[in-house]
């Protein structure tokens, strides 16, 4: 019988051969993408001041250009960068799209080169920013109670665990990966809403 990583790693490489075959749609997909992700943003009851964001892979949905879309909102935007370690996690940069701070880092993916912002404790292995208001997070699925299936690394989990309650975290899919269930450990993070390309969805 498979284990819950074989299904795990069996869904993964479903949803990459999928997206492979969607290149020529990736461009529209991800207008549409960003479209949503803004009006949802400014729908908020209050504009966010800060928001956390990643730099899209190649054929990852989103767009090469999301952390550019997110800064025109006038919100500082923070990008992570992998922290190397027994359990690597992220730390949070702010992005400068005015002289765009960006370069190759761990596995040629490009991350914010810079010092990270204030954690909310400057000792602690995993941390976030006190500051942010929304966490924008890629993932491969998401199922219908917000689970999230994420690359293997664990850098999201890990980092999010134990952020307050009022930070909020939305997933960025396209719409075939928001699913009814996706393989789940307890570590997986639970996520607040989707952003696909057909609409912005509350997880309740």
């Amino acid at each position: 019988m498979p284990t819950i990583a074989d299904l795990k790693k069996r869904a993964r490489a479903q949803v990459r051969a999928a997206r492979a075959q969607r290149v020529n749609e990736r461009p529209s997909r991800d207008r549409n993408i960003q479209a949503h992700l803004l009006d949802a943003l400014a729908k908020l009851p209050c504009t966010p001041s800060t928001i956390c964001a990643y730099v899209p892979l190649p054929n990852e949905p989103g767009g090469a250009d999301l952390h550019d879309a997110l800064a025109r909102t006038g919100a500082q935007v923070l990008l992570p960068r992998v922290v190397r370690g027994d359990a690597p996690s992220l730390e949070w940069i702010e992005y400068q799209p005015d002289d765009p701070n960006l370069a190759a880092g761990t596995w040629g993916i490009l991350e914010p080169v810079g010092v990270p912002v204030s954690n909310s404790e400057s000792n602690a292995i995993h941390t976030f920013p006190t500051c942010v208001d929304v966490i924008i997070t890629p993932a491969l699925s998401i199922d219908y109670h917000g689970i999230r299936l994420g690359q293997g690394g664990g850098f999201y989990d890990r980092t999010l665990a134990n952020r307050p309650s009022h930070v909020k975290i939305w997933s960025v899919v396209d719409h075939e990966e928001f699913t009814r269930d996706v393989p789940c450990q307890d570590h997986d993070l639970v996520v607040d809403a989707v952003v696909n390309d057909l609409g912005y969805f509350p997880i309740f």
